[in-house]
């Protein structure tokens, strides 16, 4: 690994810093035999060190690395793999693609992952894709105006809801709800009820251009008016609160990433902001960040991934000895194509992959911190919805209107 990094330049990783409220390193040694008990004269009740009749700690149980979002919070616990139409049988292919799509294998090529259903319903492009807590159904929003809702077991669309307000900008899931971008609004959904909450806060005229889910507790979006709201999801109500609204950028808000405390926007300008979400004042500004817009952003690790219309992929990380905030480009990955969306997720043997849709239609899969090329997905046109908070499964939603499912497989099976 080490050469990896050397090869990519990515650093190895620093010895893990206190977290907040902690006390340091010294936090996760054992204890000491109290030296009073073993001559038989400890009189303290209780005792801070450690007595032959109080049961040693447990030893600290080894934390999968939570990657891909906020390491501010817990990580929710993870569903069942999304049950997809098998392609096995001619049956159920026609059923994924019934004008007859393309096969299955020819759209992606890969290390360790294979297609296994395309969904077509929508005429415009799809903006959004996601699975509620607790749902067998996975839910799509699109340019044409309507919110798609499909069967994973079937893979047939089951519902077709209009939006009023026209296309829809966004889609995301908070918990069991369904959250929608419109211009003017952001519209929710109880899956579970049937409840829809109008969110106020955009401006009527202003198109919501960018939705951020990340701890099941706060929603997040960013505005074509450069205004980014924020929600909180009210449990005992069924309902979200509006908490802050945060005002700097000169234009759009494209894209939206949190981590550590700390929310990233991405502007159509190319400038990047962070903003503290206690104070919620904007803590640093990255004035020109990339020479077009920033398409996503993403947290890993220690480390802030940016993606442009530019054609790159920017690594930023800290600057030695500064603010974790005072953020400087570490490496930069150029695709030669414009960038739409970036992502990632871990494959069945838990490597971490990042995922690049470009604008050729083309969804480049890559190892990390390699940037090795594990194989690619095609599209029909670019593909700026891609989901993959679902675990083992893959779905995008490209320029045609069209889903695709492409579905992990561990190593050993692929060499079995």
């Amino acid at each position: 690994m080490a050469a990896v990094h050397q090869r990519l330049s990515f650093p190895t990783a620093p010895p893990p810093r206190p977290c907040r409220g902690s006390h340091g390193p010294a936090r996760n040694m054992p204890p000491q035999i109290c030296r009073y008990w073993k001559s038989g004269h400890c009189s303290r009740n209780p005792c801070r060190f450690l007595h032959s009749d109080v049961p040693p700690p447990r030893a600290p149980t080894a934390k999968k690395p939570n990657t891909w979002v906020n390491p501010s919070c817990v990580a929710k616990p993870k569903l069942p793999p999304v049950p997809v139409p098998p392609s096995s049988t001619k049956r159920r292919q026609d059923d994924a693609h019934p004008s007859g799509g393309e096969d299955l294998a020819g759209w992606c090529d890969g290390d360790g992952f294979h297609g296994v259903a395309q969904l077509k319903g929508h005429t415009k492009a799809v903006t959004g894709i996601a699975l509620p807590e607790g749902s067998d159904k996975l839910f799509s929003g699109s340019r044409d105006g309507t919110v798609r809702v499909w069967d994973c077991n079937t893979g047939q669309c089951v519902h077709v809801a209009p939006v009023q307000e026209g296309e829809v900008s966004g889609l995301v899931s908070v918990g069991p709800w369904v959250a929608v971008g419109v211009r003017g609004a952001v519209k929710t959904l109880h899956t579970g009820t049937g409840k829809e909450v109008q969110l106020r806060g955009p401006a009527a005229s202003a198109l919501v251009t960018a939705l951020l889910v990340e701890d099941d507790e706060h929603l997040f979006a960013g505005t074509e008016d450069g205004v980014i709201y924020m929600w909180r999801m009210n449990q005992a109500q069924q309902c979200f609160d509006e908490v802050a609204a945060f005002v700097g950028h000169e234009k759009a808000v494209v894209s939206l990433a949190q981590g550590k405390g700390t929310l990233y926007s991405g502007s159509a300008d190319g400038s990047i902001r962070a903003w503290d979400l206690e104070s919620r004042r904007c803590v640093c500004t990255l004035g020109a960040a990339h020479a077009s817009a920033v398409t996503a952003l993403l947290c890993w690790e220690q480390f802030l991934l940016s993606s442009s219309d530019d054609g790159t992929v920017k690594v930023w990380r800290a600057k030695p000895g500064r603010d974790d905030l005072d953020l400087e480009v570490h490496y930069v990955h150029s695709e030669g194509e414009r960038v739409v969306a970036i992502d990632g997720t871990y494959d069945p043997d838990k490597k971490p992959v990042l995922m690049v849709s470009r604008g050729d239609g083309v969804v480049r899969v890559y190892d990390l911190p390699s940037l090795q090329n594990r194989g690619l997905i095609r599209c029909h046109g670019e593909a700026r919805a891609v989901y993959l908070r679902s675990p083992g499964v893959v779905f995008t939603g490209d320029a045609s209107g069209e889903v695709r499912v492409v579905k992990w497989t561990p190593r050993a099976e692929v060499g079995a």
